[in-house]
């Protein structure tokens, strides 16, 4: 298996759905996804297991709450190659799986990932993500790669080798991961595209 999806969830049972249905329509298919649920209070479960027909999908009930423990959770049962780890709240076209592995085909990279596209016809949104893109991704790639968490392709092997994510890291957990990764000598990857759809309720908050 080439790709295992793991995605951290608590009460995502009206975001949930949209990633999965574009997992659905992936024309790359050899991935399976993990969810990994931090003991929601809504319908987030019930969410995931409509999709249970139409993936290969695992809805794991995390006994401990947290975006680090619940990825690491998920990773641990994780069978692919390379773990692909998603916010519940993104969104990615048909080919993005194709995309990324077309690209790991050629390529022996570590660690992936991304330019972000916020889901927002809002000028300043488009240039919160666009400076992100620049400033906090491509310009010091070379130096101190970066990574976001809404999506981050990592070579299970090597992701193990360090310990996965730091699960006392409360903040900038996805960088503070590239960063260790980069510090191993592993090797990394950012792509402008496929980019990744984020959603923008948190700046809105």
């Amino acid at each position: 298996m080439m790709f295992s999806i793991c995605i951290p969830t608590l009460n995502e049972e009206k975001y949930i759905g949209g990633i999965l249905g574009c997992l659905e329509k992936q024309t790359f298919r050899d991935f399976e996804v993990i969810v990994a649920d931090g003991k929601s209070s809504d319908n987030t479960k019930k969410e995931v297991m409509k999709f249970s027909d139409k993936l290969s999908v695992t809805f794991l009930e995390s006994p401990k709450r947290g975006v680090s423990f619940q990825r690491n959770y998920a990773a641990k049962s994780a069978k692919g190659k390379y773990i692909i780890f998603f916010d519940a709240d993104v969104m990615i076209e048909d080919d993005f799986l194709q995309k990324i592995n077309s690209y790991l085909e050629k390529e022996d990279i570590d660690i992936l990932t991304t330019w972000n596209k916020p889901m927002s016809s809002k000028p300043i949104d488009e240039f919160i993500y666009l400076f992100m893109n620049i400033f906090m991704l491509e310009l010091i790639k070379k130096k101190s790669p970066g990574a976001v968490g809404v999506f981050i392709c990592v070579k299970k092997s090597s992701f193990e080798k360090i310990g996965g994510f730091r699960e006392n890291v409360n903040f900038g957990e996805d960088f503070d991961l590239a960063k260790r990764l980069h510090d191993s000598g592993f090797t990394y990857a950012l792509l402008k595209k496929p980019k990744i759809h984020v959603s923008v309720r948190r700046f809105d908050k």
